[in-house]
């Protein structure tokens, strides 16, 4: 699916009209494939300026939960409620250009949008920066690396200023440093800019660090909390203790 039409299922979303500082409640969701369950009663809440990760094995429904929460995977039941009119960046666990179209990271990044953005160059200037892709801005997309192109992904949201950002296994191209640098910028993006983050990942020790929240899920929940306390929860380690290893 393009991002135009990602972005035009974000915009149909029911809304919340509350005062209080959760941006996004799934309520109960459930989501099947040909009958076969995939999520079953997942409830979430993100609160504004948090970071909550989704944390669980290949096949658990991660992508599915991030497909649905961006309005890209409609046939569920339950409930999907986002507060107020907010602005929803979505970047993909899988993303590429053809090489037969001839497109720069720097044409890419600022005219990528459905919608004419409005711009604030001093934004655009820090998060390229911030992200560190301004030695390839003149490159074609189709050439950079696999790395590069989830921070350009990511600098591609944050230039859109959203206040939040979904994010399908945003790390899984990138090795260990790369990793590193993209939770750092995270967080400093999440507290200086107030921006939720909901992100996925099945790598325990990398998100501890950065995570405000981590949710637990294998088709449904098993159990969340603050960094610490999950840490400690005997469950988690029953469940996922391969990804713990890691």
């Amino acid at each position: 699916m393009s991002h135009e039409n990602i972005e035009r299922n974000l915009n149909s979303v029911k809304k919340l009209n509350n005062v209080n500082t959760s941006l996004l409640k799934v309520e109960n969701l459930a989501l099947a494939y040909d009958n076969k369950k995939v999520l079953d009663g997942v409830n979430i809440l993100v609160k504004r300026g948090d970071i909550v990760t989704i944390l669980g094995p290949n096949g658990g429904g991660k992508t599915s939960l991030m497909k649905v929460v961006a309005g890209i995977n409609r046939d569920y039941s339950g409930s999907v409620v986002f507060t107020g009119d907010i602005k929803i960046g979505y970047m993909p666990q899988n993303f590429s250009i053809s090489n037969l179209m001839p497109i720069t990271v720097e044409y890419f990044l600022l005219n990528s949008f459905s919608k004419k953005l409005k711009k604030n160059q001093s934004t655009v200037t820090e998060v390229v920066e911030l992200v560190g892709i301004g030695n390839v801005l003149k490159n074609q997309v189709s050439e950079i690396s696999a790395g590069q192109t989830q921070l350009l992904l990511l600098a591609r949201c944050l230039i859109a200023e959203p206040d939040l950002i979904i994010l399908d296994e945003p790390v899984s191209a990138m090795d260990i440093n790369v990793r590193a640098k993209f939770y750092d910028i995270m967080g400093k993006m999440a507290k200086k800019r107030s921006i939720s983050v909901l992100m996925t990942s099945h790598d325990l020790n990398s998100i501890v660090s950065c995570s405000d929240y981590i949710i637990c899920i294998n088709r449904t929940i098993y159990c969340q909390g603050k960094p610490d306390k999950i840490m400690e929860n005997k469950t988690l380690s029953e469940i996922f203790s391969s990804y713990i290893a890691k």
